[in-house]
């Protein structure tokens, strides 16, 4: 999952279990904290969370391509207002 819904303070963390953004987050930080280039760990823990955002965004991507347009023209069929995305 890409991000946790659920955290809503800065104590949820702890009862909700981090996702893909804010690990990132924190690769990020590990890797901007020094006056070196970003450990050889930092960049391989950065590609295998970006590999797993990329697998979460196709995803997604193939909702809104494929999974949307069907229900909406079920919709249609039925004489309902159709779902948008802004």
């Amino acid at each position: 999952t890409l991000y946790q819904t659920k955290s809503k303070s800065g104590q949820d963390p702890l009862n909700y279990p981090i996702r893909i953004n804010d690990k990132l987050s924190g690769v990020f930080d590990v890797a901007n904290s020094g006056v070196n280039a970003p450990s050889k760990q930092s960049k391989e823990v950065f590609a295998e969370l970006s590999k797993q955002a990329d697998e979460q965004l196709n995803k997604l991507k193939k909702i809104v391509s494929e999974d949307v347009p069907k229900f909406n023209q079920l919709i249609r069929e039925k004489s309902l207002p159709v779902i948008g995305i802004k």
